[in-house]
């Protein structure tokens, strides 16, 4: 519903990226504010880094509304872990070896996704970074993500058919199967999960939990950064 009304918009009102001057600012404050943070070696402050970034959004019901002043006050959040604890995603990280797909979303916290991206790639990780292939509100497009990731050593690859989540294709869903990991950002990756029920049992969810019927499923407080291991959590129906 989402997704088609704002195409519906976009094509109504003749344009392409309605969000575009606010998706450079939001990148803008979060370069400055990378440069003011020191995370060290462990591969785990990046992690939860990235999930406490998922504060971009629109405005929601039930009472979320971005604010530039809380993304910065709130960016080192502790999360909620649920599914998997710190140690056990360090070794399973530290043991890797072969490939992670990582699902982006948001501006502003793409700058925060870069640098754990980054991060894996200097443990000989291959990530292959999947991004939707036109604009979808405030969410990064493969065509700006293709050039930040080469330079971070990964690569990007388009989702096939426009800005649904990389979950809604049957043949994305099957090449993350081969994936060691699948790091997946943002709530309408997750929303996506829970509706289409792909059966992977490889997904790392990076979020916040902004919408309160999604607090409320998980048993957090709303707008609390989480890290999920989401296989015990989303089961395919018998």
């Amino acid at each position: 519903m989402f997704i088609e009304s704002f195409n519906y918009l976009t094509k109504s009102l003749g344009m392409v990226d309605p969000h575009g001057d606010e998706k450079s600012m939001l990148e803008k404050v979060a370069g400055e504010l990378i440069s003011r943070l020191g995370l060290g070696d462990d591969v785990i402050n990046y992690v939860k880094l990235a999930a406490s970034a998922n504060s971009v959004d629109i405005p929601m019901r039930g009472g979320y509304d971005f604010s530039i002043d809380d993304f910065v006050r709130n960016i080192l959040e502790e999360p909620t872990w649920l599914g998997t604890n710190p140690e056990d995603l360090r070794s399973r990280l530290n043991h890797a070896g072969g490939s992670i797909a990582y699902l982006v979303d948001n501006a502003g916290e793409f700058q925060f996704d870069l640098l754990l991206i980054r991060r894996l790639s200097s443990m000989g990780i291959k990530v292959v970074v999947y991004a939707r292939n036109k604009p979808y509100e405030v969410d990064v497009a493969h065509d700006y993500v293709t050039s930040k990731v080469r330079s971070v050593g990964a690569m990007a690859k388009a989702l096939p058919g426009g800005d649904y989540s990389a979950f809604w294709y049957d043949d994305v869903v099957r090449e993350l199967m081969g994936y060691d990991l699948v790091i997946s950002k943002g709530l309408d990756n997750l929303e996506t999960f829970m509706e289409r029920r792909p059966g992977l049992n490889n997904v790392l969810f990076l979020f916040r939990a902004k919408c309160p019927l999604i607090a409320k499923l998980l048993n957090v407080n709303k707008n609390k950064p989480v890290i999920l291991m989401g296989g015990r959590y989303f089961k395919r129906p018998v």
